[in-house]
Parts: structure tokens; C-alpha cells; sequence
């Protein structure tokens, strides 16, 4: 497993990215000409890293955009303002939780007091909004926390299992906004079941993520698709596939796109 050290010299050395302008001018010159093998896969993969050494070499190297990736520029429409804050990156975050129809069901029994688990928080922008507008009882679970009261998950990016035992079951809601794009196919997997776990019946796992709809840009020699982040690439799901694992441990109630190949799934945990 890659720790810091090694992280660090991949990203600064092999790479170049030694802050965010220079990620800015990888993306410009070299990003459109890379088709991704199996050794630029393998290098920072999220299955070969310690997740919290490669999310803190970025925080020092590329500041607030780990969080709120504004150096990809979107290829439609355009942001109301500049992102120069974290209050800035959570107003962002937050419209994208609302776009996405996140917001609506946490909103729906916001007087319950239901448990939920958020998995990537950033800087709380959900978690601000769940402890100001509803009664739900708050967790977060962060390969790199930045907030307090944020749990550190494992070296392999995972819920620790002492919180999915004692939580077994409990939960109302389990939410992923903007985070599993990226994960690799195996952390995805483990989420899947975790939150299964956590989830007690009728709750609802609600998350987004990248899924192959023909429009990404990055793709390998045998046309998969893969999302591209600070050197890091996993893979982006085929919508048959992603819609195979899910609905084989939940009932899958809402799906939404968005024109990028964002899906938003709302699932329910069965009897």
C-alpha cells in the first residue's frame, strides 16, 4: 500500500502537479491526449493507496478543489459566483444536493429523529443544512475529515467496522453526494453492502455518482470509461451494471440524470 511520502513524489515529480495551477495546465495541455492503461490505473489506484495519505497530499497541493473541483470547468452552463471560500464550495455542494433531489427527501420526515450517516462530507455543507433544517441525528465518515465531529475511515477508504456493527440496522438514512465517482469499483461494492447493514427497513441510501452514458471523456483502448482526478482514475459504471448491483440488495425508488452522466439513486432498504 502507498503512503505519504510515495503519494506525494507520484503527484509532484511523476506527474508535475506541484499545486493547482499547474493541475490547471495538465488538464489544458496533456488531459485530452491520455488514454489510461493499466499501469497509469494501477499507479494511484484507490485499491493500491492509503485513501487518507492521497486526499492529504492533495488538500496541501491543490487546496479547497478536492472539495469543491472547480479546476475541471464545467462543459455546461456556468456557476453563479467564484468559488474563493469553503463557505463558497458549500453553497456550491449544497445547490448540487438540491438539483439532484437529495434535500427533498431528507425534508420529508425532517421532524424524526432518524439517524443518519453522511460518507464524504467535505466541509459540511449537508451536514450544516440536516442540523439546521431537520431533527435527524447526524454522522459523518471522511477519508480526510475536515469538520469536526467527522469520523476517519480506514487506509482502504472503508466505514469502520466497529461503526457498521454497533449502527447495525439503526440508520434512517445513508447519503453519498458527489463521492463515489471517486472510489473504485471494489470500495463502491463495499459501501453498497455497508449501507445495507446500517440501514434499518424502509430506510432510504440515497447517493450520486458518475455513470456511463457515452459522454465521458476519458476513456481506455477497450472503450470503458474512467473519471480522472489528480492522477487518480476509476472506473465510471456502465448503467446496466450500477443498476444490477443496486437493485440486488435495495428497492430502487427514484433516479434522476443530470446532462453530464451524473445519476442520482434513492433506494430503500427491504424487507
Amino acid at each position: 500500500m502507498k503512503k505519504y511520502e510515495e503519494i506525494k513524489r507520484i503527484l509532484t515529480q511523476d506527474l508535475g502537479f506541484t499545486d493547482l495551477t499547474a493541475y490547471r495546465r495538465w488538464i489544458e495541455d496533456v488531459r485530452p491526449s491520455v488514454r489510461p492503461t493499466e499501469e497509469i490505473i494501477e499507479r494511484l489506484s484507490p485499491d493500491t493507496i492509503d485513501c487518507r495519505d492521497f486526499w492529504r497530499v492533495c488538500e496541501e497541493l491543490f487546496g479547497d478543489d478536492p472539495v469543491c473541483n472547480v479546476a475541471v470547468t464545467p462543459r455546461v452552463g456556468s456557476l453563479p459566483y467564484a468559488i474563493e471560500t469553503r463557505i463558497d464550495s458549500n453553497r456550491m455542494n449544497l445547490r448540487l444536493a438540491k438539483s439532484l433531489g437529495v434535500i427533498t427527501f431528507l425534508e420529508e420526515f425532517a421532524q424524526d429523529r432518524l439517524k443518519t450517516l453522511e460518507i464524504g462530507p467535505g466541509f459540511g455543507s449537508l451536514k450544516n443544512y440536516i442540523e439546521s433544517h431537520t431533527a435527524h441525528i447526524y454522522t459523518g465518515i471522511d477519508v480526510f475529515p475536515r469538520i469536526p465531529g467527522v469520523l476517519e475511515a480506514t487506509a482502504e477508504g472503508f466505514i469502520p467496522e466497529e461503526l457498521v456493527e454497533r449502527e447495525r440496522s439503526l440508520l434512517g438514512y445513508v447519503i453519498a453526494s458527489n463521492v463515489f465517482q471517486h472510489m473504485s469499483s471494489r470500495q463502491r461494492t463495499r459501501y453498497f453492502h455497508d449501507a445495507h447493514a446500517l440501514l434499518r427497513e424502509g430506510g432510504l441510501f440515497i447517493f450520486n455518482t458518475l455513470v456511463d452514458s457515452g459522454r465521458a471523456p476519458v476513456r481506455d483502448k477497450n472503450g470503458n470509461a474512467w473519471c480522472d482526478h489528480y492522477g487518480q482514475y476509476t472506473l465510471i459504471p456502465k448503467i446496466g451494471s450500477i443498476y444490477e448491483e443496486v437493485s440486488a440488495r435495495f428497492g430502487i425508488l427514484y433516479v434522476t440524470q443530470r446532462y453530464d452522466g451524473v445519476f442520482n439513486f434513492v433506494c430503500q432498504k427491504q424487507a
